[in-house]
């Protein structure tokens, strides 16, 4: 899907993206939140929520992701400090569970360092 995206990116890249390109209408993975703010700051453009394959009991689109929605940073503190909930990797996939994580801490560095992104994360799109 990344590599058939014509733009992949952060919050704000996507939002910014959705501005700059001349496309009339667009499909986006992303959550119900990010939807509306789309439609708000682009008015003349049509935002389709992409929808998913997946057999999960309520699995229709990225947009209507109901676990999406339960993660929040008060949470994430939460499970930080306290270990609770803890989730268990084989560690024999470790390595290759921990390359998403990289790409994106070394993503988010050069933006905030205002070095190129290109080349951190593979197949990213014009955003």
């Amino acid at each position: 899907m990344i590599a058939l995206a014509d733009a992949v990116g952060s919050t704000s890249a996507i939002l910014k993206a959705a501005q700059e390109m001349d496309a009339p209408e667009f499909i986006v993975a992303t959550d119900a939140g990010m939807m509306h703010k789309l439609r708000t700051l682009n008015p003349g453009k049509r935002f389709y929520e992409a929808p998913t394959a997946g057999n999960s009991a309520t699995c229709k689109s990225c947009a209507q992701c109901p676990w999406m929605a339960m993660n929040g940073l008060a949470d994430v503190a939460r499970v930080l400090e306290t270990g609770a909930n803890a989730i268990e990797v084989d560690p024999a996939i470790i390595p290759r569970a921990r390359q998403p994580i990289d790409r994106m801490l070394a993503f988010t560095a050069a933006l905030k360092n205002g070095q190129p992104t290109a080349g951190l994360v593979p197949h990213l799109g014009a955003a």
